[in-house]
């Protein structure tokens, strides 16, 4: 396969270095009002132009990340049926390209099929760790101002790579809006919230404080807050955790939402999937 465009941006003034696996500029949202998924708020429409809805039997149950015009980036688990370590195969599930309102079938939303699924060769189902996936588009879609690339942090491996504890983030999705589904459901348009990158050490002792043996792992990202209050949920599984590039109206991608103890708890920020100790694995696979 053709290797697309991939530009690596050098950290200067400021400005995180990261990865475009796209054949555009990547990482441009609509530049809006700021919004507190739970404890958030509504996005504006086209205000993450690469997050992408994941279908199977035509209900919403996660998110993903497009990276390129053929691959999205999701989480491992997602792909998972539910028996045993077996998987979905692509016939089996579909992409909603530009969604926003999962109620509006008269949307700018359109469904596209999959050519192939790829999981962390590391990944089991039922486990946490390296939990990731690229899935590949059955055909190129076409970019517009409602569809866009994200851009992808850079690798740890590389000297311009910066670590991102302490700053702010933002997480979007069509998940529950709270734990107890007697007072949320699943939302039907798009969510975001901010949450904060918080430390591995720092969150080990959150967790621990809380009587949870939960092994976090250096190649997840803690995000949320000491009081709780605002998280990812479930159904939000798959989805991009964000921050600033240092330039204006422009993010990117650092974590796939992936786990966690319940929702918005306090001192039990959610779990990512560290984008940055994967970058090799995602260049591999976007340019077979």
């Amino acid at each position: 396969m053709q290797i697309e465009c991939l530009l690596i941006i050098m950290l200067i003034s400021g400005i995180y270095s990261f990865n475009n696996f796209a054949d555009i500029n990547c990482g441009h949202k609509t530049l809006s009002r700021e919004g507190k998924i739970v404890g958030g708020t509504t996005a504006d429409k086209g205000e993450f132009p690469w997050l992408v809805s994941i279908t199977r039997r035509g209900g919403h149950f996660c998110g993903g990340t497009l990276i390129s015009n053929r691959f999205i980036l999701t989480a491992g688990h997602c792909l998972c049926t539910g028996i045993g370590t077996d998987t979905v195969k692509p016939t089996h599930i579909k992409v909603t390209i530009a969604q926003y309102d999962l109620t509006n079938k008269s949307s700018d939303a359109y469904e596209m099929a999959l050519k192939a699924i790829s999981i962390h060769p590391e990944y089991t189902c039922g486990k946490v760790k390296n939990d990731i996936a690229i899935l590949e588009l059955k055909s190129k879609l076409v970019w517009s101002e409602s569809v866009l690339p994200a851009c992808l942090a850079a690798s740890s491996r590389e000297d311009d790579y910066t670590p991102l504890d302490d700053l702010p983030a933002v997480v979007a999705g069509w998940g529950w809006t709270n734990e107890d589904s007697a007072k949320g459901g699943r939302a039907n348009v798009l969510q975001k919230a901010s949450v904060n990158v918080i430390g591995i050490e720092k969150c080990r002792q959150w967790y621990k404080s809380q009587g949870k043996k939960t092994k976090i792992q250096e190649t997840q990202i803690c995000a949320g807050h000491e009081q709780g209050g605002v998280d990812s949920c479930w159904a939000d599984s798959g989805g991009p955790l964000m921050i600033s590039t240092g330039k204006v109206g422009q993010m990117m991608v650092v974590g796939v939402v992936s786990t966690g103890i319940g929702c918005a708890r306090p001192f039990l920020p959610g779990l990512y999937t560290r984008i940055s100790e994967y970058i090799p694995w995602v260049r591999e696979i976007v340019n077979k």
